[in-house]
């Protein structure tokens, strides 16, 4: 610590409380943070006793002590061999924790929290303190199983039909103004998919990248070209025939120069001053 207040003091030790839980007694010194009314107050809030060791007398809290010396004689391997002393120092306390004391026959860890907690060296209380978990994971499964295919039923999902070797697009992830088109114009390879992760290659600077299948966009093929017509020389009989069929099929038509004449079917009246004359030309007729 850079600054032992009673303050900084007291939240540091918070910080574990709220871990580990609030403790019964504290066994200290009489160091000028743990007299403040500050530290009181916060131990008497929290219902935590506070044990004073008598002034200028360590001895009477030697476990504190020894362990300090064993701290301290850690501290000076690791600055004369030029290592570091903060790793030094775990590697000091996963030993301590995962060691039998001498004392009691149990490691600290086991009195602290019901069992010895895991190192590096294989042991055989590995094996006969691991729970049966099958159920456990049988029962999680079916109920994560359950959940997405409700969630697939509300979203419409449906299965992802790409495939290794498809061309796709990859969607822009990263923050860009308005302009910024959806996909990337580049085109990538699918190189990979394990469900719903697929990898693709840039085609281009060959650099591989691992997504959802919900990020990218499969370019569809190009569709084929239709074939060109053979070329038939006019002298081929083939032709003619061809020709004459097509001209026999068509229907007539007729002469653009002569004008279609419609005639009106209804009988037309002339007008009244016109009558006399058109009725007295019928009877001379």
């Amino acid at each position: 610590m850079k600054r032992i207040t009673a303050e900084e003091t007291t939240c540091r030790l918070h910080t574990i409380f709220t871990r580990l839980g609030y403790p019964v007694t504290i066994t200290l010194d009489n160091a000028r943070q743990f007299i403040s009314t500050h530290f009181d107050e916060y131990c008497k809030l929290h219902g935590i006793q506070l044990n004073y060791s008598t002034p200028y007398w360590p001895q009477e809290n030697g476990l504190v002590e020894r362990q300090n010396r064993s701290l301290l004689k850690r501290l000076q391997i690791s600055h004369a061999t030029g290592r570091n002393w903060k790793e030094d120092l775990n590697d000091y306390l996963m030993m301590y924790y995962t060691s039998p004391h001498a004392t009691t026959g149990k490691t600290p860890t086991e009195l602290c929290y019901g069992r010895t907690i895991r190192l590096k060296i294989p042991s055989i209380t590995d094996i006969e303190s691991t729970p049966n978990m099958d159920d456990v994971r049988e029962r999680d499964h079916l109920l994560k199983q359950k959940g997405k295919e409700s969630e697939d039923r509300k979203r419409r999902a449906k299965e992802s039909d790409l495939q290794v070797g498809d061309s796709v697009l990859m969607k822009n992830l990263l923050p860009g103004n308005k302009l910024t088109p959806t996909f990337d114009p580049s085109e990538y390879l699918i190189v990979n998919k394990e469900g719903p992760r697929v990898t693709w290659q840039n085609k281009v600077s060959n650099k591989f990248y691992e997504r959802n299948v919900t990020h990218v966009k499969r370019i569809p093929p190009a569709e084929p070209e239709e074939p060109s017509h053979q070329e038939l020389s006019p002298d081929d009989p083939s032709l003619a025939r061809d020709a004459h069929a097509e001209l026999m099929s068509s229907p007539p038509v007729e002469d653009s120069q002569t004008p279609n004449v419609y005639r009106s079917r209804r009988n037309v009246k002339p007008p009244a001053k016109y009558r006399d004359y058109v009725v007295s030309r019928t009877e001379s007729n």
